[in-house]
């Protein structure tokens, strides 16, 4: 068994052996390769736990039904397997805030993705080698939102930090009293366990290819990330997104115009260049092209985009 594999179910094990975990599952590689470990956990500890993904109406179609895929095969190992859907999708999201989602201004992840967990020890595969955010905000084991009581109880303990984010990061898991600190404070605290949290990419893609492992079918089509169409977060990568699915562009054009009904509802300023729905999506997208520019349609017709 691989260092990394062994410590990732040792990891699990120590956590969650007594009461079970629910693993997080957003239909990525990472997700996969933790479903992977921790079957292999409940193989030889008999690790209870739950498969839970959360369905944030922007996901891509692939990643829809190789979540379903998923689903059926845990039910039928008879491991619970919940896809949880949100009271408001992206859509109504963007117009009940009447602004877009941002990079800074992430209403989404926190009404798509993160509504969930309390009182729960929930596992993800998030790795510190994904970004310089995790890297920094991320440990084995991280409250996400820690209340006075577990503040109180980590003041002046070296092995724990308080994050930029306002999280506690535990750092010493060998240390029994940190472990007594954890167990008792996750039913009131959001506790985030995170198995694969040093696991390299060229160490991740190999062990994918040792064990076999079955992958959401976009990384095949060459797609480095899974995840919402159009994230911000996502860069240029989102042109190729709205390029594969345009109906989702349309589907943000129309919210953005509803947003702009609701912003003037509400006597919210506007800003010019957000005249119309298309005007905000072109904003929104970082779109650097002069208004007034025509362009062809696959028909070769010319067309000005943005009106």
């Amino acid at each position: 068994m691989e260092k990394l594999e062994k410590q990732a179910i040792e990891l699990l094990q120590m956590m969650c052996g007594s009461t079970g975990c629910v693993i997080s599952d957003s239909g990525g590689k990472d997700s996969s390769v933790l479903k992977h470990i921790t079957l292999k956990a409940h193989e030889i500890y008999g690790l209870p736990f739950s498969v839970r993904h959360n369905h944030t109406t922007v996901d891509a179609p692939e990643t829809v039904y190789f979540v379903r895929d998923e689903k059926k095969k845990y039910e039928s190992m008879g491991i619970k397997y919940e896809i949880h859907y949100p009271a408001q999708s992206m859509w109504q999201l963007i117009v009940a805030h009447k602004t877009p989602p941002t990079r800074l201004m992430r209403y989404c992840c926190a009404d798509l993705k993160e509504n969930t967990g309390m009182g729960e020890k929930l596992v993800t595969g998030v790795r510190k080698a994904e970004s310089r955010n995790r890297k920094e905000n991320q440990g084995a084991v991280t409250f996400t939102k820690p209340k006075r009581e577990l503040l109180n109880k980590i003041k002046g303990n070296e092995n724990f930090y308080i994050n930029r984010q306002g999280g506690v990061v535990t750092l010493n898991l060998d240390n029994s009293e940190t472990r007594r600190i954890v167990e008792n404070c996750y039913r009131t605290n959001k506790t985030l366990i995170n198995p694969l949290i040093d696991w390299q990419d060229d160490f991740l893609y190999w062990y994918i290819g040792k064990e076999n492992i079955q992958l959401n079918p976009l990384y095949g089509c060459g797609w480095g990330r899974v995840g919402c169409i159009g994230c911000p977060m996502a860069g240029k990568n989102r042109w190729a997104e709205f390029e594969r699915y345009p109906k989702y562009k349309e589907a943000y054009i129309r919210a953005f115009d509803k947003m702009l009904i609701e912003r003037e509802k509400s006597g919210l300023k506007t800003m010019d260049i957000w005249a119309t729905g298309k005007k905000v999506f072109k904003w929104w997208m970082e779109d650097e092209n002069l208004d007034g520019q025509l362009a062809f349609d696959m028909d070769g017709n010319i067309y000005e985009e943005y009106l």
